[in-house]
């Protein structure tokens, strides 16, 4: 698989993800179900954290999301602990559409520099390229759940 392939699922999965969380109401994605730590509002921000996170400590290179998505969503975390406002629903969303084409245009031809440090076992940015796209694909999943469950209980 080359480079070109590999940015493409990138670039089908965010589009996936993009489409999940267009046209919510703000609702909808800061309601936090049953049995959930966290809302759409955070899953959106940890998708962006993660893959900012990750390209640039590889790439020894500057952050390309403001410091605040990396306080307020790294993993663990939870609206819960935020002591501050976080970035608006349009915000996010533009970050969404916007980074896929970010992350392309840094790492093309990259993807077989070594990561800093192994993680879960894995070595390469290329690697963690294909992590971030399944990562993404269970944040989606989280994200499709509580929508679901957002709407059921938020009519009753």
């Amino acid at each position: 698989m080359n480079d070109d392939q590999i940015f493409e699922q990138f670039r089908m999965w965010r589009s996936w993800t993009v489409g999940s969380v267009e046209g919510l109401t703000e609702e909808i994605i800061d309601h936090i179900p049953e049995h959930h730590r966290n809302n759409i509002r955070w899953n959106m921000g940890h998708i962006l954290a993660g893959w900012d996170h990750t390209v640039s400590q590889t790439l020894d290179i500057e952050r390309m999301l403001p410091l605040q998505y990396h306080v307020m969503f790294p993993r663990e975390s939870s609206p819960a602990d935020w002591n501050e406002q976080p970035p608006s629903y349009e915000e996010l969303l533009k970050q969404l559409k916007e980074q896929p084409d970010k992350m392309i245009e840094v790492c093309r031809g990259k993807l077989d520099q070594p990561l800093k440090d192994e993680f879960f076992h894995m070595k390469t940015l290329g690697e963690m390229f294909l992590f971030h796209m399944n990562h993404e694909a269970l944040h989606m999943s989280t994200i499709n759940i509580i929508k679901r469950a957002a709407k059921h209980q938020l009519v009753k």
